[in-house]
């Protein structure tokens, strides 16, 4: 049996997947959309303004709303699929929240890890990489608008104090907050639409 470097995860596939020694052929749409899905942004700190039931917001959701900027905002639709699998990674390495993620005590061996998977994941969806401004661009204001409509802000506290994201822009997106598996389906839709056929080497951006 070949040695791997780490150990291995499992996959909603029923595969291993080792996220310190990844392959491209070892990566699948259907298990980062899955896995994604189930993923939820801010650590979960997220309520629906008008459906108290909804308060899971998902990395899979999130990322259609930046590949829908990148086409129909920024005009570059041949980014989309840069854009939607921008947070594939996470997928395998888990998400960080902003205040770790930009933490030097926490940054560097967070992003050696989310580096190597980037790659796979650009070798294997022939994504130019490392990735092009626009998608920062559209992640930025997609979280803007996150920021805006889902997350609860407390009006005694000072929120222009400490913020980590730009609000420079603001996505024109109404955030639904799916449930994973109309997100998971709403990732994959997105995904066929896109890009279901670019699966060569990566192009330089």
């Amino acid at each position: 049996m070949e040695q791997r470097v780490g150990n291995y995860m499992h996959t909603s596939n029923g595969r291993k997947y080792w996220p310190l020694d990844p392959r491209p052929e070892e990566v699948h749409i259907e298990v980062i959309a899955h896995h994604l899905a189930n993923r939820c942004r801010y650590n979960g700190a997220t309520q629906h303004k008008k459906h108290p039931e909804r308060i899971f917001y998902s990395v899979a959701e999130h990322s259609v709303y930046v590949s829908r900027y990148v086409a129909e905002v920024l005009g570059k639709p041949e980014y989309a699929l840069e854009a939607l699998l921008h947070d594939a990674s996470e997928a395998f390495n888990g998400d960080l929240i902003r205040p770790l993620k930009y933490d030097p005590l926490f940054a560097e061996p967070f992003k050696k890890v989310e580096d190597i998977n980037e790659l796979v994941i650009a070798q294997r969806f022939n994504l130019v990489y490392p990735f092009p401004e626009e998608i920062k661009v559209a992640d930025e204001a997609v979280t803007a608008a996150e920021v805006n409509q889902i997350i609860v802000k407390d009006p005694k506290e000072d929120w222009s104090y400490g913020a980590l994201h730009d609000t420079s822009r603001i996505a024109p997106y109404k955030i639904r907050m799916f449930e994973p598996y109309s997100a998971k389906r709403m990732f994959i839709d997105r995904f066929r639409e896109v890009g279901a056929h670019r699966t060569k080497t990566p192009v330089a951006a």
